[in-house]
């Protein structure tokens, strides 16, 4: 097992760590404090993160290697360990935050992608494009608070906590917003 170590000095600490020496736990995590803030910030610079986020990925870094302190094995830095942890975060929140996405409505275009007119009869595709361009119109009669609420609720599958933190506004406000939305949309729809 021994000749497996590389990185002898930080498993010597680890161990003296795990043993109950807070000097060593100092020393390493001294180390890993020089260098982990630095490798967060630049490895997230070009993501959706916010300062709110790379600081989450820092303090969930930091408990999971205190946590999992015990795996360490010597074949590498202590502080590339951490780092390897911080990277995943990073991977893990980035991923998580990507699936808010916005997406903006075209009234133009109509999503034609989930037919497969091959295999339909052409009335119903005329119907189905139909109503189409009659959602279409009904959304471009809308206000657009209107519109920017049901693209996120029903679009985006966004909830109202969410929007509310996107927008800026509570979480009844919004939830009182969507409802006013869908009750005009319906009206305007019906009227066509």
């Amino acid at each position: 097992m021994k000749e497996d170590i590389t990185y002898l000095e930080d498993y010597k600490l680890v161990d003296e760590y795990i043993r109950g020496n807070r000097n060593s736990g100092e020393i390493l995590y001294a180390r890993v404090y020089e260098r982990l803030p630095g490798f967060v910030y630049k490895y997230a610079a070009k993501s959706i993160l916010t300062e709110e986020d790379k600081n989450e990925i820092i303090e969930e870094t930091l408990r999971e290697s205190i946590e999992k302190i015990d795996r360490y094995n010597g074949r590498c830095k202590f502080t590339t360990f951490v780092l390897g942890i911080a990277k995943n975060k990073c991977k893990e929140k980035i991923r998580k935050n990507s699936k808010i996405i916005v997406i903006e409505y075209d009234e133009d275009k109509i999503i034609e992608e989930d037919y497969n007119y091959l295999n339909q009869d052409p009335a119903i595709i005329i119907i189905k494009k139909e109503e189409f361009e009659k959602v279409n119109e009904a959304m471009s009669k809308l206000k657009e608070e209107d519109k920017q609420t049901i693209q996120l609720r029903l679009l985006n599958g966004m909830t109202a906590s969410k929007i509310s933190e996107l927008i800026g506004e509570s979480v009844e406000a919004i939830y009182s917003r969507y409802r006013r939305a869908i009750k005009k949309f319906k009206e305007i729809y019906e009227k066509m």
